[in-house]
């Protein structure tokens, strides 16, 4: 087994995750309202949950991934394609860890090299696998166009680029 992708994984994703909070930005300009609501104060309030993400913040990873879900499903169309880009990237990240019996909160444990108890360690090694989606060219140029409409449309610097 190799713990040591694991932990790589683990960090990469932390990374990946807070790299979508970062800069400051506000919320004065234009309001890009979507189906469900405000997205320019749903995207002000997803900063603040990225920012919180970090290497030893496991337990915001699972607020983060969910906002990637609900921002998904609330972009306006001029971002929803890119934004389910994410959301499928890191969707296919979730189900590896499921799969293995991993939760976010686990990640802590499994840097140190501890296994959590009912993790399925011939899995574990896969999991570095998994992170290839969020590293993708196509992933990154979704973050990159976020990124823009973020800044330009509401003032919201995600620190994406």
């Amino acid at each position: 087994m190799k713990i040591s992708l694991t932990v790589a994984g683990v960090v990469l994703l932390g990374a990946s995750l807070a790299a979508c909070g970062g800069s400051d930005g506000g919320s004065d300009g234009a309001k890009a309202q979507s189906g469900g609501g405000d997205y320019c104060k749903q995207l002000e309030s997803a900063k603040t949950t990225f920012d919180k993400v970090s290497q030893s913040n496991f337990d915001a990873l699972d607020s983060a991934i969910e906002t990637f879900h609900k921002l998904a499903d609330t972009a306006p169309v001029e971002v929803k394609a890119e934004w389910q880009t994410l959301d499928n990237a890191f969707s296919e990240v979730e189900a590896a860890f499921k799969a293995a019996g991993i939760k976010m909160s686990d990640l802590g444990d499994l840097q140190e090299g501890k296994v959590p108890k009912g993790a399925d360690v011939s899995k574990l090694s896969t999991l570095g696998e998994s992170f290839s989606a969020i590293t993708s060219e196509e992933v990154s140029k979704a973050q990159a166009t976020i990124q823009k409409h973020g800044k330009e449309t509401c003032k919201v610097d995600l620190g994406m680029s």
